[in-house]
Parts: structure tokens; sequence; C-alpha cells
């Protein structure tokens, strides 16, 4: 069948990428032809965000302002170069079509938070205006959008009428689960993000260019995050103690010893050859999950989606969580032995529910188009 992928596919981000890849790739190899889903994302409830994520000569000023003043020329550069790296890469590798006239089968929505309200609400993803009636819901997220935002920007009546046209409706959280549970009625069951789901030959991927040829420490965290002077400190403070470089590898991290912009199969390279990784990101655990590195987890409320924690509890990784991020805590965590067997044990029981849940939402199409 073709299948149609509607998912944050244009964002600057290495988690969106990866698990975009993952689906696209897992479809395949289910003998189906993926075809990436273009829209115009929506920016009704923050305006002023459309000149920073929709490049035009408009936004221009927006960036010059925001962007190289107000953060610098290195990052700036970083964040276009890993831009342009990510987007090439897409075009290479990856076929796309517009929503609402693509040639499809059937349109997975999902995952990441594609449920969200931060920003505005993106109709597609409730599969109105998508060129087919065969619509599945794969690992979808609310992130931090709960029934009160919802209900204060009256998205209550466009999203639930979407949802219950789903032939399957599946969450990658509880959150979510419970979102969609308000809006229909119906228990939607928890699935793996296709990070999770996909089986990543990751010996196969090259390492990005500037990847240290000695031991490192990846730091993984969005560009404004683990970046106090306190956390900067004692990471590297740790890091000189086991004689290892600091690596910010998809993001921008000035006090780090290497950064680099590349695209998410490298990313994932990289982590796999790394000592440790300390993060404060969703994939950036998953990350070091499969690849089975030693992780140090960080979770701040005021920063971190619930996500975060919903996936620590389902992988049972508990004692990777650092109290705060100081030298002492990473040396706690970091030196304690992780069992891997068990994670991947977590993992394929997770896996093997998501396949089974997938496969009959894909044979349900194909016994409905009969």
């Amino acid at each position: 069948m073709k299948i149609g992928i509607l998912t944050h596919y244009d964002v600057n981000n290495m988690g969106a990428q990866l698990q975009l890849w993952a689906m696209y790739r897992y479809l395949e190899s289910l003998g189906h032809e993926p075809v990436v889903l273009t829209y115009k994302k929506n920016y009704d409830f923050v305006p002023e965000l459309e000149r920073r994520n929709q490049i035009t000569l408009a936004s221009v000023p927006y960036i010059l302002k925001n962007y190289l003043f107000a953060k610098g020329l290195r990052l700036t550069w970083h964040n276009v170069r890993k831009y342009l790296t990510l987007r090439n890469f897409r075009l290479e590798k990856l076929r796309h079509a517009p929503h609402d006239s693509a040639t499809i089968d059937a349109a997975i929505v999902g995952a990441d938070e594609v449920f969200s309200l931060e920003l505005g609400i993106n109709k597609m993803m409730f599969g109105h205006g998508v060129n087919t009636k065969n619509m599945i819901a794969y690992a979808p997220s609310v992130g931090q959008t709960d029934m009160e935002r919802i209900e204060h920007f009256d998205c209550r009546d466009i999203m639930a009428r979407g949802l219950r046209g789903f032939g399957s409706l599946s969450a990658r959280d509880g959150s979510t689960q419970q979102i969609i549970k308000q809006l229909t009625g119906q228990e939607a069951e928890i699935v793996a993000d296709p990070a999770l789901l996909y089986r990543f030959p990751v010996e196969e991927y090259p390492l990005p260019k500037g990847t240290p040829k000695g031991d490192y420490i990846v730091v993984y965290s969005y560009d404004a995050r683990l970046n106090t002077p306190r956390e900067a400190e004692a990471i590297q403070s740790y890091a000189k103690r086991h004689r290892l470089k600091t690596v910010s590898v998809g993001t921008y991290h000035k006090w780090c010893d290497v950064n680099i912009a590349c695209n998410a199969l490298e990313w994932l390279r990289c982590i796999s050859q790394a000592k440790a990784v300390v993060t404060d990101t969703f994939h950036g655990t998953i990350a070091a999950a499969i690849t089975h590195r030693n992780m140090a987890l960080y979770y701040s409320k005021e920063v971190n989606s619930s996500k975060m924690l919903d996936l620590v509890d389902r992988l049972g990784l508990q004692d990777r969580m650092l109290g705060e991020v100081s030298t002492k805590e990473l040396e706690r965590v970091l030196s304690q032995e992780q069992n891997f067997e068990e994670i991947d044990r977590e993992i394929e029981t997770l896996r093997q529910s998501s396949e089974h849940y997938l496969a009959n939402s894909l044979n349900s199409v194909i016994c409905h188009t009969k």
C-alpha cells in the first residue's frame, strides 16, 4: 500500500528526524510504499514564531535580531548548517507529497507531538483535509497540552470529530492516552515511539565529521538547556576527571569541546561510540538505550514534557536520573552498572505489542479497500 506519514517532518530536531526515518524504513520493511506528507504548519496561537520557523525573505529581520544578534554567530551558523543537512538528507532519501492531494491508501499520524497545541492547531493531524479516509494514529503525543488548553482555544470539537474518524487510535504516553479518552471515549493503546519500533543497523552508519578519535561524553540537550555555568562546570569537571572530551552532537553548547552538525543517523552513530551520554530529552534517552550507552538523565518539570518520565518508567530507567546536574550526581549515576538486558526486555515487550497494533491497523485498511 501507499502510506502517508504525517509528522513534524521539517523541524530542526534530531529526535523528530530519527523517528520519521524509523517509521519510513519500518513501513518499507513491511513491503509498503511510504511517503512523507507535507503541509504548512499553523501558528495561530503564537503568530510571531512563524517568522522564525518558516524561512522566507520576510523572516530575515526576525532571524537577524533574535538569532544572530541575540544568540551569536556560532550558534546561528551551527543551526543553519544543521537545518541544511537535515533538509538535504530528507529530500535525498525520502519521498514527499502534499497531504491534501497525495495518492495514498492510508495515512499514519505520528509520532512526535503532533497533537500539541503549543503554537496552533494543525487540522490535518486530526484527519481533516487529508486525501484518504483511512487514518491511523501511531504514537502521537500531546506534549504539554492539556484539556484546559484545548478548551481555552476552543479546539475540543475539531479534535474530537477528527479523532473519532480514525480507524485506529494509539498514544506514545499516558497523558496523550488520557486526552484521547476524554475527547473520544475510546481507549488508545500505548505503543512504542518509532525509534524504539525500528531496529537501527547503527554500525552501518558513518560517524559525523568532527567526532573525536579518543574517548568522549555526549551532551544532548536543546541549545537553551544544560547551559548554566553550574551545569557546564559540572559536566566539564566530570569529563576532565575521566579524560573525556565533551561533545554536543545535533545541538550547540559553546562550552563543549566539540559541536557537531549532522544528520539523524550520524547523530545516532556518534552516540553509539560515546563513553557516556548526558541528556534531558526523550529521544536522547531512546538513543542511549538502544545503543547501550551509559546514561545520566535529567528532568525538570519547568522545561521537560511528562513524556520523558513516562519513557523512564516504561524502560525502568529510574536509577539513571540525576537529582541535579552536579559532578557528585554525575559520578553517582554514571558509576552504576546498567542492566541493558533488562532494558532490552522492556523495549522488546513494547515493540512486540506495537508491531501487533500496527499490523492490525494496516490489515484493517487492506480489508476495507478490497
